[in-house]
């Protein structure tokens, strides 16, 4: 939920000067392509010649407040409203490169460094959903406080990976598609899932 608090940039048209304008930075030539929706972009620097493609979603959450208010009446005092606020900060270096249907959820910190190849469908959290209470609907317990993120220098994530909260990357660390990352890796590591492996063979004889 979006509070009255918070700077929402959502629309099918490129970034006005002013928009920009609206980010802790944007860097020369820093290109996001529409459609889009970045919230909070006062908390989010965007470096030199970054490129972000369509379907990007950059969330630096600072108050989400708004679902404890839905919270039913005899529940809330199991709950504190002080864990629905948010410091949050994303940045992400020079000459980046990020694929189409990015998503990153922030409630503390993302840093992506220089260089680094982001491909398609990738999902980076440094937080997640609590479900403490099994009376309440999971939308309205508060996100977890986040555990930093980074990725270092000229790393590649490839299609389909999702980077969870404390995850740090050494530099030019390869992730392969479809990973499920989280800890940490050294400089040069090449990391991911054992690929597909044969299951078993159809009867070619076999009707129905």
């Amino acid at each position: 939920m979006v509070s009255r608090k918070d700077t929402l940039l959502e629309s099918n048209e490129p970034l006005t000067n002013e928009d920009k304008k609206l980010f802790k930075y944007f860097g020369i030539n820093a290109k996001i392509r529409p459609p889009y929706r970045i919230l909070n972009p006062e908390r989010i620097s965007i470096g030199d010649n970054v490129s972000i493609r369509e379907e990007s979603y950059l969330h630096c959450y600072q108050d989400l407040s708004g679902n404890y208010k839905f919270i039913a009446e005899e529940y809330k005092k199991d709950f504190n409203i002080e864990d629905y606020f948010y410091d949050s900060e994303l940045i992400i270096g020079n000459e980046v490169m990020i694929g189409r249907n990015l998503f990153i959820s922030c409630t503390k910190q993302i840093t992506i460094e220089n260089n680094v190849t982001i491909s398609e469908r990738i999902f980076i959290g440094d937080n997640n959903h609590t479900f403490n209470h099994k009376f309440v609907p999971i939308m309205q317990q508060p996100n977890k406080q986040g555990t930093p993120i980074f990725i270092g220098q000229g790393s590649w994530i490839a299609a389909g990976a999702v980077i969870t909260h404390g995850t740090r990357l050494g530099r030019n660390t390869v992730v392969g598609a479809n990973s499920v990352v989280q800890g940490e890796f050294p400089d040069y590591a090449v990391i991911g899932n054992e690929k597909a492996k044969l299951l078993f063979v159809m009867d070619k004889e076999k009707k129905g």
